[in-house]
């Protein structure tokens, strides 16, 4: 194992925190406020087509949520959407596109060439391939493209339809999992250190890996790395015949489990119109199984965003 090791408990609430989290709302739940607003309805008929920087008060509010809530926060915003209630939904949609581009450049998602893509069950599941985003099953805490070499920065989600029942969006700090595992399993810890094969789910060009090799804890300038998602690690090392050894399956056992720690876990119920956004190198997120409407029109429906920040 190479690289260095986040070695002490880091105390820092607004980098190790759980469920206490919801009893601080104001840390990462956010409006817009009335001049944004107002900006917004004047280029109402033109926001699909417009330049970010054609919106100057909406631009410089995001970039200090940026500052605040991303790099010196907690490591996510959600903007609740009561304050776009009088727009539509292409409207809503537009706007979260822009907010997306303040905050960086929109990264291809996927071989489709996509940079907005939808979240929504399909009838798919990833125990038969399926990707997380098109079931409507629950519980796999992750990181999003963990199977590339460079992942997002930023995540970006925008809720146009909550589920029937459940579909409860769930977010972790990476910082708060490592803080228990350095705890609690010292002697693992070393393990998620080292580098795992992330299968990249048929997504690769020919002659390239179908596989990336890369660490789930990284440690480097001052900043604590996590990528994950344990069916895309399984399916990797299968691919490239690699088994994982008893120690590994024991390790990634034990971060499975710690991760349904509630006490560890930020419960948020998205509604229509919310908007969030998050540091996809340390915060994951999840969510619970949901039952859905039979109405096409009214069934769970997500937009989502991978962001490459401006600054990096």
């Amino acid at each position: 194992m190479t690289g260095k090791i986040l070695d002490e408990i880091l105390t820092d609430d607004n980098l190790s925190w759980g469920r206490n989290l919801e009893n601080n709302k104001q840390k990462f739940l956010v409006e817009l406020n009335s001049e944004i607003i107002e900006e917004l309805i004047k280029s109402r008929n033109e926001l699909d087509k417009i330049d970010e920087n054609e919106l100057p008060i909406l631009k410089n509010n995001i970039l200090k949520i940026r500052k605040e809530k991303l790099l010196d926060g907690v490591g996510l915003f959600i903007i609740d959407g009561v304050c776009l209630k009088n727009f539509s939904i292409n409207e809503k949609k537009s706007i979260f596109i822009l907010i997306s581009k303040i905050l960086g450049e929109l990264l291809i998602q996927n071989i489709k060439q996509e940079k907005i893509v939808v979240i929504k069950d399909l009838g798919k599941s990833m125990k038969t391939g399926g990707r997380y985003h098109e079931t409507k099953e629950g519980g796999s805490h992750h990181t999003d493209s963990p199977q590339l070499k460079n992942v997002p920065d930023w995540l970006g989600l925008f809720c146009v339809h909550n589920a029937k029942k459940g579909g409860t969006n769930l977010f972790l700090s990476a910082y708060a999992i490592h803080n228990i595992i350095f705890k609690e399993r010292k002697d693992l810890l070393n393990l998620l250190y080292e580098k795992f094969h992330f299968d990249k789910r048929g997504e690769f060009k020919d002659g390239e890996s179908p596989t990336v090799f890369e660490p789930i804890f990284e440690y480097k300038e001052g900043r604590l790395r996590f990528r994950y998602l344990r069916n895309y690690i399984d399916a990797g090392h299968d691919i490239q015949n690699q088994p994982l050894s008893k120690s590994q399956k024991e390790v990634l056992d034990f971060l499975d489990n710690l991760m349904h720690d509630e006490n560890i876990i930020l419960r948020y119920d998205l509604k229509p119109g919310d908007i969030v956004f998050s540091d996809n190198h340390w915060i994951l997120h999840g969510r619970t199984t949901f039952e859905d409407y039979d109405d096409e029109k009214l069934k769970r429906l997500m937009l989502r965003t991978w962001v490459k920040d401006r600054m990096s």
